[in-house]
């Protein structure tokens, strides 16, 4: 079940929103608390119901030791239960997500050295968003120590109620792929709108204008890439090559699967979060618009880049150690960052080339930073289209399957090694044969360049929102050109939710 299914948006939504807001109405706000948590559960479990005694048993042992860290008095005590609560947590994190990977390059490097020794691969099966809960987890426990070398902390503040606690975890709308919440952000929303006895129907309209547009993004225009960059990534990593029109239109189609799927999803994300009164934080904002590599990261994934700035970047010294430690710790944040998304070397060469182009940024920018000519739109352009070339092509690494594949794109796109083109090409369906590209697939590439350049995104439109009949209209019809899309294409999934 997804955000994007008809048993979610005609079956679950009205069942959730209906109990939610009838116990409300009767004054019952923790009966309604309760309610939204055993509904994300079922959310959550309805994937795989072995998947919930993980989450439940995080939850759980996480609670327990935030407990203990704001009930102490500080010192080492506190220092050593938040060092158990990180290691247990990136231990469940590593075991699920790596165990697999590790054994396997293990056992190849003992056929390499010719040793007689392997160990047989558990295949262990990837807890849904266990990457995402893992890090909103660790957040909240290192937030609990910080609470307590507050010298006027309240003995009040220092209890944690485990319903809240499960609401804050557990919120559906945020659990399977983000935004990483923080608790403070979270529950005063949650204890503001008990105050509130009429539905509020301005959050109610905003919540359906986005996720509207979410939806139309993920089933119409992501998933309508998702064929021919399936297509060509397919090819090339069962070690074919694809021409040079081919390896073009598979790489940007990739690029742009991945913007609106993930921009949906974030869209999707908030709307349902305003549904249920409460405002989730942006986690998207128009990123292939950036100018350098450091300003895209300000712009994807948000919340993810807070949480490495807060909780990484900055414990290991941030700017404040000069300029070579500075320079390191923002390549380990980049390369974390793609041991982060998947266990694979591909995520690890995405995560070292953002790392180094971070690092190229920084050495950079030092000494063009009085430079006049950074202000010129010819500069601005050169800087833009080699930032979104640069991430273009990461994006093959973090796709690709195999590092092979990988490879044989950039062959492709590169003229490495040429394909003959079918003799006498003059339509494009001819030059983009392999993927099943047509017409609509160029069509396709340069709305996309000019919906992500030049059309507001919906953060922008979120913001600018008036109830109007002309917003219903508008609404309306994204979302049944969404529905009647739903009917006649294949299940997809978000990208995100494999992490």
């Amino acid at each position: 079940m997804i955000f994007s299914s008809y048993i979610f948006i005609f079956a679950f939504l009205p069942v959730m929103l209906v109990g939610f807001y009838g116990l409300r109405y009767f004054n019952l706000h923790r009966g309604a608390n309760v309610f939204l948590v055993l509904g994300s559960l079922f959310f959550y479990a309805f994937w795989n119901v072995l998947y919930l005694p993980i989450l439940m048993g995080s939850i759980v042992v996480n609670y327990v030791i935030a407990k203990v860290i704001l009930k102490s008095s500080g010192g080492g005590g506190a220092k050593y239960y938040l060092t158990s609560g990180i290691v247990f947590n990136l231990g469940l994190l590593g075991f699920f997500k790596y165990t697999d990977f590790f054994l396997e390059n293990f056992n190849l490097l003992s056929q390499v050295l010719n040793l007689d020794f392997e160990i047989p691969l558990p295949h262990i099966v990837l807890p849904l968003a266990i990457s995402f809960f893992t890090f909103q987890q660790i957040a909240f426990l290192v937030d609990c120590y910080k609470k307590i070398d507050v010298a006027d902390l309240q003995e009040e503040s220092r209890e944690i109620d485990f319903v809240d606690y499960c609401l804050f975890i557990t919120f559906f709308p945020q659990l399977i792929a983000g935004p990483i919440v923080h608790h403070k952000e979270m529950m005063p929303q949650f204890k503001a709108n008990e105050n509130q006895k009429l539905i509020d129907s301005v959050m109610i309209a905003k919540g359906m204008f986005i996720f509207s547009i979410g939806l139309f993004k993920k089933v119409y225009v992501a998933d309508s890439f998702a064929k021919w960059a399936n297509n060509g990534f397919s090819i090339v990593e069962s070690g074919k090559i694809l021409n040079f029109f081919e390896s073009w239109a598979t790489s940007l189609s990739y690029t742009f699967q991945l913007y609106f799927d993930f921009s949906g999803y974030c869209d999707m994300a908030i709307g349902l979060g305003l549904l249920f009164g409460i405002m989730l934080p942006i986690n998207f904002n128009s990123p292939y618009k950036a100018l350098n590599i450091a300003d895209f990261w300000r712009r994807w994934h948000i919340t993810l880049g807070r949480f490495l700035r807060d909780y990484l970047y900055i414990p290991l010294g941030g700017n404040r150690l000069g300029k070579w430690l500075t320079l390191r710790n923002l390549f380990v944040v980049a390369f974390l960052s793609g041991i982060w998304h998947g266990a694979g070397f591909g995520f690890i060469i995405w995560g070292s080339l953002h790392g180094v182009a971070m690092v190229i940024h920084r050495v950079y920018s030092g000494f063009v930073e009085q430079w006049r000519f950074r202000e010129s739109r010819i500069y601005k352009i050169f800087c833009w289209f080699l930032t979104f070339n640069f991430v273009n092509l990461s994006w093959i690494f973090f796709r690709s399957e195999n590092l092979s594949g990988a490879i044989n794109l950039l062959k492709g796109m590169f003229g490495i090694v040429w394909v003959e083109l079918p003799e006498k090409a003059r339509h494009i369906p001819k030059l983009l044969v392999q993927i099943e590209g047509r017409n609509e697939t160029v069509f396709y590439l340069i709305i996309g360049f000019i919906v992500i350049l030049c059309v507001k995104n919906s953060i922008a439109l979120l913001q600018d929102f008036k109830p109007s009949w002309k917003n219903v209209l508008f609404v309306g019809i994204l979302f049944y050109v969404s529905i009647v899309t739903l009917s006649i294409t294949p299940y997809v999934e978000f990208i995100y939710f494999n992490f």
